[in-house]
This record gives C-alpha cells, sequence and structure tokens, in this order.
C-alpha cells in the first residue's frame, strides 16, 4: 500500500476549526491528523504530483482531493469560502499559511509577555495550571528547543524545567503562600507536575474543611432555631394558658364561674370556632392548648435529635 491510497475513508478530527486568531493551535492538530493517516507529505511539499496521465498519477489527486476536503471541513464556514478554488491540498496550506500565519518573532514575544504576566487570579488551580501549560505548550512549538544529544541536553532541559516551575509558583494567589515556601526550600526542587499536584491537594483539602465547617454552621443554626422555637413555645402556651385561664370570672346572668356576662356564650352566641374545639376535646379526651403544645414539643425534640445525630456521624 502506498502513501496515495492508504487509510481511504477516514478523516481527521479537527475540535477547533480555524478562525483568524487561532492558527498555531489549528495548524499543529492538523498536522497531526494528517500524519496519524500517512497524509503529511501532501501539505508539506514531500509528495509531488506523478506525471500526468498514469494510474500513480490517478491515485494521487484522489487523495490529495480527500486531503483538500479534511482541511476546508477543518476552516470556520465564515472564511472557507475564500480558498475554495485552490488548486490542491499544498496550494490551500501555503494560501491559509500566508493569510493566518504569523512569523515566530511577534508570536515568541507575545506568549513571553503572556506567560510572565499570567496569574491564578479567580481561577482554581486546575483551570489556571490548564491555561499556563497551554501557553508553555505554544512557545515550544513556536520555539522549539534544539535537539541535542550530548551530555548539556540535560542542562537545558533542566533549566526549562527550573524556569516552568517558578512561573507556575510566580502565578498563585497569595493563600497558597504557605506551600509555596515549601516547595521552594525541597532539595532538589521538584518537578513542576509534582509541584502542582501538592498544591491542588492543598486547594482540595482546603474546600472540604470550608465544606464541613458550612454543614456544621448549618446545622448549629438550625438546632438553636428548634430550640428557640421549643422553648418560645412553651412559654407562649403557659402565657396562653395564664391569659385564658378564666376561673376568677363570674357570669350574673346564669349564675356561674369561669366566664364574664359580657363574653357569655348562651347570652350572646356562639362562635364558629367553639364547635371546632368541641370536636377536637371529644377526640383527643383532653385540653386542646395542652396537645397543640405537647404535639410541637415533641416534633421539635425529635427534630433536635435527628441534627444531632448527623453532626455526630459527619
Amino acid at each position: 500500500m502506498n502513501e496515495a491510497t492508504a487509510g481511504y475513508g477516514f478523516g481527521t478530527n479537527i475540535s477547533t476549526p480555524l478562525t483568524r486568531n487561532n492558527y498555531l493551535l489549528w495548524s499543529r492538530s492538523v498536522k497531526v491528523a494528517l500524519t496519524a493517516k500517512m497524509k503529511l507529505s501532501f501539505i508539506d511539499g514531500s509528495y509531488p504530483k506523478p506525471t500526468e496521465n498514469t494510474e500513480k498519477c490517478k491515485h494521487w489527486i484522489r487523495t490529495d482531493s480527500m486531503v483538500f476536503s479534511w482541511i476546508m471541513n477543518s476552516i470556520s464556514k465564515h472564511i472557507a469560502k475564500a480558498f475554495s478554488y485552490a488548486k490542491s491540498a499544498r496550494s490551500l496550506w501555503l494560501q491559509l499559511e500566508a493569510r493566518f500565519g504569523q512569523t515566530n518573532g511577534p508570536m515568541i514575544y507575545n506568549l513571553q509577555h503572556e506567560i510572565a504576566s499570567i496569574s491564578q487570579e479567580n481561577m482554581d488551580v486546575v483551570s489556571y495550571f490548564t491555561k499556563i501549560t497551554m501557553l508553555w505548550d505554544e512557545l515550544e512549538c513556536v520555539d522549539p528547543t534544539p535537539e541535542c544529544t550530548c551530555a548539556s541536553q540535560w542542562t537545558v532541559s533542566n533549566k526549562i524545567a527550573s524556569t516552568q516551575l517558578m512561573q507556575f509558583l510566580m502565578g498563585l494567589n497569595d493563600s497558597f503562600s504557605a506551600i509555596r515556601n515549601q516547595i521552594l526550600v525541597m532539595d532538589p526542587l521538584p518537578s513542576v507536575d509534582r509541584a502542582y499536584s501538592l498544591v491542588l491537594r492543598v486547594e482540595s483539602q482546603r474546600q472540604s474543611s470550608i465544606n464541613i465547617e458550612e454543614l456544621n454552621n448549618n446545622a448549629a443554626m438550625m438546632i438553636r432555631g428548634a430550640e428557640y422555637r421549643r422553648e418560645t413555645g412553651g412559654k407562649n402556651f403557659q402565657q396562653r394558658k395564664q391569659h385564658m385561664d378564666k376561673r376568677s370570672q363570674y357570669c350574673t346572668h346564669y349564675a356561674k364561674a369561669g366566664h364574664a356576662k359580657e363574653t357569655c356564650f348562651k347570652l350572646h352566641g356562639y362562635p364558629e370556632w367553639f364547635k371546632e374545639l368541641a370536636e377536637k376535646k371529644k377526640r383527643y379526651g383532653i385540653d386542646t392548648r395542652a396537645l397543640n403544645a405537647v404535639t410541637f414539643e415533641t416534633a421539635a425534640g425529635s427534630q433536635l435529635e435527628v441534627l444531632t445525630q448527623n453532626l455526630c456521624c459527619k
């Protein structure tokens, strides 16, 4: 199977289409996808068009058209029309590079400036580390580290790793100053991935402590509320009981104690709630005011017991 015919039926998988400001990330994604399909040579110029009117040329045209369509489908629709008449995948690639690509100088400057000024601010540790890692990867793509097999290669790699560690630590919020100081005194210094893991652990523990504290505060407030309602409910019952104690009153019309002539139901008529009160007395066999007070205190006590058990289980 030659390069022109390998991989039919497969397409590229570019999650982010090309816009006016993401050429670097987009072009790398396309190159990775085409490399996986053994089609990168159709855009880098290493596989030119064969001689016309040959079987090999026919295969090349078919595969080149397939690569052309892959690239077009990975471009935003509002800018893709401008490149519809490119003659080949290689020609399309060169036009896109000329239109949206930048020289390395300004790109390196912009990336270095963004890395130097990045800070965590309102981001969580995961989002902050993801952002700065993407900047490092983009910088490596634009300004790659020279490949070398000598011993100095390790020195260069260690220097880059140390620089990235310091950049990550400098961008952290002041709330992580304690763990940052602990990392800086380690000998040897940990990798940036190890430092990220330590900082993330501190953030997770801090969040867990906040959640537990909020839970305890909410539960304590509920318990105090239940106790207050129980206490005030008992006091109100006693006040109502004292207020409703009419044994000292006397009805001169019927010559009976327990109520006054001005409030005598037989003389002035029974209110609507009196019948309901009488039915409750028959149903429960006790005074309804006492029944309500007992029911409320029982419910409040049960709620307090459940909340206390939940706190003990935390």
